[in-house]
């Protein structure tokens, strides 16, 4: 499984696909053609956050490490929930893209 959280317990993963940033998922049932959804809540890891750099550029500044984040495991929210459908193009909530077998957190410092 692809993941860039430490500390996550098992479980079935499902990453949400934004337009240039990512969240996890964690699955709490599943039917043939759906699966119910528990948000991730994860925290930025201290390590990550100590080696992040910023330079002049763009909207406030360019980050050109932000793709060696790391997170925390904070816990799962059961009362934030959604449920997913199987599509011809994979998992997804109203055009919105989840992927199976991963469990991403990114936040875009450059958007």
């Amino acid at each position: 499984m692809k993941t860039n959280i430490k500390n996550l317990p098992e479980g079935k993963y499902f990453t949400e696909i934004g337009y240039s940033q990512s969240y996890p998922w964690v699955e709490v049932s599943r039917t043939a053609k759906t699966v119910k959804l528990a948000r991730v809540l994860v925290e930025a890891d201290p390590e990550w956050l100590a080696k992040k750099e910023f330079y002049p550029g763009g909207f406030c500044g360019h980050c050109p490490n932000q793709s060696e984040q790391t997170w925390l495991f904070g816990m799962v929210n059961e009362a934030d929930t959604c449920v997913i459908r199987e599509t011809k193009r994979g998992w997804s909530r109203k055009g919105v893209r989840f992927v199976e077998d991963s469990a991403r957190e990114f936040y875009d410092y450059n958007f």
